[in-house]
């Protein structure tokens, strides 16, 4: 799974998902995702866009489950944005939009990522 940086303003990482397919034959990385969030790591925010992905299988549900794991324990937050109808419906297919944090697009992601948890 390839991941592109759109802005980090020190506070709050934005990043897309660059691969409309996520799929076992191109596994996603934690090396990758590692690089991008510094040395601060998975105590970051983090805003991940879905936009250009259409398709995701075990693998990369697995992947968007074990960095939200990783995020939850280091302190920080990974919220999904911007979801194509199709992963979503996956998503409450598998009910991990119980799980997960997901947002409409990157404004209510943003105000997600700021907000504390009660």
């Amino acid at each position: 799974m390839d991941l592109r940086v759109l802005s980090d303003d020190g506070e709050v990482l934005h990043l897309q998902v660059v691969a409309r397919n996520v799929q076992s034959e191109s596994p996603p990385r934690f090396e990758s995702l590692e690089a991008l969030l510094g040395p601060v790591g998975y105590g970051r925010r983090v805003l991940v866009s879905l936009a250009e992905t259409r398709f995701i299988d075990s693998a990369g549900l697995s992947w968007l489950v074990l960095c939200h794991k990783r995020f939850c324990q280091g302190g920080g937050k990974m919220v999904l944005h911007s979801v194509t109808p199709a992963i979503l419906e996956l998503l409450h297919m598998m009910r991990l939009d119980l799980a997960l944090y997901l947002a409409e697009d990157e404004a209510a992601a943003l105000e997600m990522a700021r907000a504390k948890e009660a």
